[in-house]
């Protein structure tokens, strides 16, 4: 899995200064035995431009607690936010086609 620009989260306050920024952050819950994550995470990197957008990967065996209080219970899961607020949940099967639409628009604003 290529994660160079991508933001392991490795404590709960990471994670809440990332969520406190304006600019936009995708979540990315996955798990090291998930075959499927290792699949989704390199077509979601071809859709971001790091420097518009934060992707952080969340494992969610090592941090039960961040999933949970963001009602993550599958994997892969890919969060988007834009200003703290949530603006795109994607669960197991992923629909890029929809992720990319919200990253264009995010890319635009």
């Amino acid at each position: 899995m290529r994660t160079e620009s991508a933001i392991h989260i490795r404590l709960k306050e990471q994670l809440n200064q990332l969520m406190e920024q304006e600019k936009p952050i995708i979540l990315y819950f996955s798990s090291r035995d998930c075959n499927v994550c290792h699949a989704v995470f390199p077509k979601l990197m071809n859709l971001i431009d790091p420097e518009s957008i934060d992707i952080a990967i969340i494992n969610i065996n090592e941090h039960v607690e961040i999933a949970g209080q963001l009602l993550v219970f599958t994997v892969p899961t890919i969060l988007i936010f834009c200003e703290g607020k949530e603006i795109l949940r994607e669960s197991r099967f992923i629909d890029f086609q929809k992720v990319e639409r919200i990253l264009n628009f995010l890319s635009e604003m």
